[in-house]
């Protein structure tokens, strides 16, 4: 029998699969294995534990000695292993000198209450103001999208006028907006006049587009292109964060670029006015069914 060497590198090796090498064990320190300790404080506390559930077993024959007595002091008998296993480490065990220590019941302190994080669960007033807002605009929305959807159905989509008006009786006062339209291929400004007859929304809407905001909107989402998002989320969810950084990238690949007043790069341009005109869309063709 070839003997066992200890030493990884002496032991024999070969090629293939080669002999099972293991790892020598190391023995065990009976030192901390087979030491017994000896908490301060757990017979003491056994025995209280036993007179009190004596006392609630007999209330009536159950009486206390005077402190004085020698009967009222407990023997120290020796802890057993399992003792020391089931106690639970206590600070007063160490700080008690008799049993009348132990039985002195410390006060709890009283709970902590946190301060508020500042967390609001109610809407503040300007998204209450919003929110009003959005909610009076939709169902003057109704007919100018019924209108523009009875004008380009089964019609290829063509690009909207650099000025763009909605007034019948062209006599009416008109002021002019400069708003930022998203389509599908690109974005660009379109002069947007409005009256008392055509309001700011109700033109864009008549145009195909939509706003993002329920008054003064300076950005507005090409309407098929929100149709056509509704399409693809009852198919693959996708959400209105991808398709921001989609319509992102997809521009800058044709070489349209959003920059702000330094000349420098605007990360996400889009992500907060498709969301306000998704959602609010939605609300508009649900008015409309």
């Amino acid at each position: 029998m070839v003997p066992v060497r200890s030493v990884r590198g002496s032991q024999p090796t070969s090629t293939g699969l080669g002999h099972h090498c293991v790892s020598p064990k190391k023995a065990r320190n009976p030192r901390k294995t087979q030491t017994i300790v000896h908490v301060p404080g757990v017979s003491s506390k056994r025995e209280r534990l036993l007179a009190q559930m004596a006392a609630l077993m007999n209330p009536q024959g159950f009486q206390t000695d005077a402190p004085g007595s020698s009967s009222a002091a407990h023997s120290e008998t020796p802890m057993s292993v399992n003792d020391a296993i089931s106690y639970t480490y206590d600070e007063q065990d160490y700080d008690a000198t008799n049993d009348d220590q132990h039985d002195q019941q410390v006060p709890c302190p009283p709970p902590v209450v946190r301060e508020g994080t500042g967390r609001r669960l109610l809407t503040d007033k300007m998204a209450y103001n919003l929110y009003s807002a959005w909610q009076t605009l939709i169902p003057t929305l109704v007919d100018a999208h019924l209108k523009y959807s009875a004008r380009t159905h089964r019609q290829p989509l063509t690009s909207p006028h650099p000025v763009i008006s909605a007034c019948a009786s062209q006599a009416c006062a008109q002021r002019c907006f400069s708003v930022i339209c998203i389509f599908f291929d690109r974005f660009n400004s379109i002069d947007v006049l409005s009256c008392k007859c055509s309001t700011l929304a109700q033109v864009l809407v008549h145009h195909g587009l939509f706003p993002t905001a329920p008054s003064q909107p300076r950005m507005a989402v090409s309407v098929d292109l929100l149709a056509f998002y509704h399409a693809l989320f009852e198919r693959s969810c996708d959400a209105v964060h991808a398709l921001a950084s989609a319509l992102k990238t997809h521009y800058a690949r044709r070489g349209f670029q959003m920059i702000n007043a330094d000349g420098q790069v605007i990360q996400e341009p889009f992500r907060w006015g498709l969301g306000q005109a998704v959602q609010w869309f939605d609300i508009l063709q649900t008015e409309v069914k």
